[in-house]
C-alpha cells in the first residue's frame, strides 16, 4: 500500500500569478452532467453521460499583492479572457510540488467567483473560482519548474509517448516576470531521449511583457517521436521566470 500524501504545500499558478504562498485550500471538480436515457420497458433508470463541468477553487487569507492580481481577474470593467490555472500537488512523485516531472492539473479557465468573508479578531479568508472556458481539464506534467533564467533554456525533456491521430499536445506557459527583451517557446520531440533529432511541433507567440500565459495544443498524428521538451530562446533583454506544463490528451 503506498504512503498517503500530506498536503502540507501546493504549487498554484493563475496565468502569471504565483499563488501558493497565499493559499491553504485547493478544490477540483470534474464531472458529466447525467442525462436520463430511459426506454419504455426499462426496469432500471439508465443514463447518458452530457458535457463536463469543470470547477477549480483556491483559498487562503487576504493582503494586497494577491487581492491585486485576482482583482485583475474579477473587474466588472474586464471582460472575461482565459488564464489557465495550475494546480502542482506534492509527492506527485518527487516531494516538492512543482517539480521537475511531477504532475499537474492545469484547467483553461476564466476566474468568475471571487468571496472575502471574516470574523472580527481573526484572519482574513478569501476564495476564489475558475472554471473552464476553452479546453478542459488537462493532467499534466512539469516540464520546466518555475525558474528565473538569463539565457536561451532547453528542459531535460519528458516521454509522454507517440501522439496518435485522435490526440494532441498540450503545453501551458505561465510568465511571472520579465526583464525587457522578447523570449519565444518552442515544443520539440525526437525518439530518443538525447534529442538528436529535434522536430519543432509548436511555437508559442513571442512574449515580451509579465504576467503572461499561453496554451498551444498540436492535433496529432507524430508517429515517430515518444519524448518532448520545452526550448526558450531569449532574444535581448536580460532575464525571465516562467514555468511550462505539458501532456498528451485526447482530441
Amino acid at each position: 500500500m503506498p504512503d498517503p500524501v500530506l498536503l502540507s504545500d501546493c504549487t498554484i499558478w493563475m496565468g502569471g500569478y504565483d499563488l501558493s504562498g497565499d493559499c491553504n485550500q485547493v478544490a477540483l471538480g470534474a464531472s458529466k452532467a447525467e442525462k436520463a436515457n430511459g426506454r419504455f420497458g426499462d426496469v432500471v433508470a439508465a443514463f447518458y453521460p452530457g458535457v463536463q463541468s469543470i470547477e477549480a477553487m483556491v483559498g487562503g487569507f487576504w493582503h494586497a499583492t494577491p487581492d491585486g492580481a485576482i482583482w485583475a481577474r474579477i473587474d466588472p470593467a474586464v471582460n472575461p479572457s482565459e488564464w489557465p490555472l495550475t494546480f502542482c500537488p506534492p509527492n506527485a512523485p518527487a516531494a516538492g510540488a512543482g517539480a521537475f516531472g511531477n504532475v499537474a492539473y492545469t484547467v483553461r479557465s476564466a476566474q468568475f467567483g471571487y468571496k472575502l468573508s471574516g470574523k472580527h479578531g481573526e484572519l482574513f479568508p478569501f476564495d476564489l473560482t475558475s472554471r473552464a472556458m476553452a479546453g478542459a481539464l488537462y493532467r499534466q506534467y512539469v516540464e520546466a519548474a518555475k525558474a528565473l533564467v538569463t539565457a536561451t533554456t532547453t528542459s531535460t525533456g519528458t516521454q509522454l509517448g507517440l501522439l496518435g491521430a485522435t490526440q494532441k499536445h498540450v503545453a501551458t506557459l505561465h510568465v511571472f516576470a520579465i526583464t525587457a527583451g522578447s523570449w519565444v517557446l518552442t515544443i520539440e520531440s525526437d525518439d530518443n531521449s538525447g534529442f538528436t533529432t529535434p522536430t519543432v511541433r509548436a511555437t508559442f507567440t513571442a512574449v515580451t511583457t509579465a504576467p503572461n500565459r499561453q496554451v498551444v495544443e498540436t492535433v496529432g498524428p507524430v508517429a515517430t517521436d515518444t519524448w518532448w521538451r520545452a526550448v526558450l530562446t531569449k532574444t535581448g533583454g536580460t532575464n525571465i521566470t516562467f514555468a511550462v506544463t505539458q501532456s498528451i490528451e485526447s482530441v
